[in-house]
């Protein structure tokens, strides 16, 4: 009986995603995508709450037929037009650069020495033209690996990380058997709504760095410091908050961590060292642009905006650095014996991070969903409706700015369920096995105005 309601589950989140597919601009209107992803996320949850309960926790049958369903989820949004986001045309134009012998650091889109390469199937749709590239070059040398694989071809940028979205489900499962927790837990990842959405619809380039931070995890349960230094600093090549998690690997592992992963920053950024005048101008235009679907620090925003208007924007982003030197401090404040203890702080680290700065893409909330997965056997709700509610950034659509209320509904449940989760004790750093004793008993389940409409992705 269960499985067959499982099925009845994957039969109708198949049908909600086949109708994305066939969508030439799912946000025009917005409200009937807001609607159906609603209505996926509700499935997602009643099959992780009603039904997974029921099946064996490490059953082969169960967890292989959950990971091939999330497969076929993705292979059905493979055509899909990625109308969520203009990003990937960014990805191609990058890509296209690189393998022409272009550093994509050197010069903006718009620049008439480009002109070229301007067309109207990558260049025309693309946003941010006068902007220089803000993708760092992990990030850049899969985008040129994938354009000499594919071209301009849109469906292929999507294959390769659809298959990296899918690699991340399989680390999923290898880090589940290694902290010996549920290894069906892996549903919470495959069949949720926000990486069908992100990765397999709008093509995001997160997914790499992801699987990078999966993967250092992985090494550094099975004592494999060095490995793991590698492909921490991919991740932070790929988006650069990874890199507030070398503090922590340092504190663990010694010094002598530190210089490798020294090593490895000089050489994996070479590509932006070259044009790091560039690369900053990009930055800067992007981070004083882009200011969407802020939570703490919008806020703290309006509060300090009715005492000094002038400078409220300036005091905020203050606020938000210090808050996160605060939490990289309080990373290492202490030492990390434990894997728990480790993974624990990783999670508050890039949640803090997320939550304090201007700007909150629902496929930001792909970096810590896997983490919250291996955190303890029973996974955080917090998180996981978080990654339900964040869809409604989109509601910046509508209107170009997001409501008080719009806010209200998306952050909410979240702070509502970590304020549970807390009491229960789920979030204390107990480490090793009275941690996951305090896991088992605790209630844990499972925009912004901008100056211009296309700024946002």
């Amino acid at each position: 009986m269960v499985r067959a309601t499982f099925l009845v589950c994957a039969v109708c989140l198949s049908v909600i995603y086949a109708y994305f597919g066939t969508r030439q601009a799912l946000l025009s209107p917005v409200w009937p995508y807001l609607t159906l992803y609603s209505v996926a996320f509700a499935v997602y949850l009643y099959g992780g709450l009603r039904l997974l309960p029921h099946l064996k926790d490490n059953s082969r049958i169960a967890v292989l037929l959950i990971v091939l369903a999330g497969i076929g989820f993705r292979l059905i949004l493979l055509t899909a037009k990625p109308s969520l986001s203009t990003d990937i045309y960014r990805y191609i134009w990058d890509g296209r650069l690189i393998t022409h012998g272009i550093n994509p650091y050197q010069w903006a889109p718009y620049d008439p020495r480009l002109g070229r390469f301007h067309d109207a199937t990558i260049w025309f749709p693309m946003d941010y033209k006068y902007y220089n590239t803000v993708y760092m070059p992990v990030s850049q040398a899969v985008f040129a690996a994938i354009y000499l694989m594919f071209g301009s071809h849109i469906e292929g940028f999507k294959f390769v990380y659809i298959a990296f979205d899918v690699a991340v489900m399989g680390m999923i499962v290898l880090l589940l058997r290694q902290r010996k927790f549920p290894v069906t837990n892996v549903y919470w990842y495959a069949w949720c709504p926000l990486p069908l959405t992100e990765i397999a619809i709008a093509g995001h380039q997160d997914i790499v760095g992801v699987f990078c931070l999966l993967c250092a995890l992985a090494f550094m349960l099975s004592s494999r410091p060095l490995k793991a230094c590698a492909l921490l600093m991919a991740a932070g090549f790929t988006k650069g908050f990874a890199f507030l998690l070398l503090p922590v690997f340092i504190r663990r592992y010694g010094v002598r961590f530190g210089w490798y992963a020294a090593a490895a920053f000089a050489v994996l950024g070479l590509p932006l060292w070259l044009c790091m005048r560039q690369f900053l101008h990009g930055m800067e235009q992007y981070l004083g642009t882009v200011h969407v679907n802020s939570g703490i620090f919008h806020f703290v925003y309006t509060i300090i905006r009715l005492i000094l208007p002038v400078y409220a924007y300036s005091i905020t982003s203050w606020l938000s650095k210090l808050a996160v030197l605060a939490v990289t401090w309080w990373s290492i404040r202490d030492g990390v014996n434990d894997d728990t203890e480790m993974i624990r702080r990783a999670i508050v680290v890039i949640a803090v991070c997320l939550l304090v700065v201007p700007t909150l893409f629902p496929w930001y909330l792909l970096w810590l969903l896997p983490l919250v997965l291996i955190y303890k056997p029973r996974p955080s709700g917090a998180f996981i409706a978080l990654s339900g509610t964040v869809s409604l950034m989109y509601l910046y659509y509508y209107n170009f700015t997001i409501l008080w209320w719009f806010r209200v509904i998306e952050y909410a449940p979240f702070y509502l369920l970590i304020w549970q989760e807390i009491k229960d004790g789920y979030w204390l750093g107990l480490g090793g096995a009275a941690a996951d004793a305090a896991a088992g008993g605790s209630g844990a389940i499972v925009g912004d105005g901008c100056a211009d409409p296309a700024a946002v992705k």
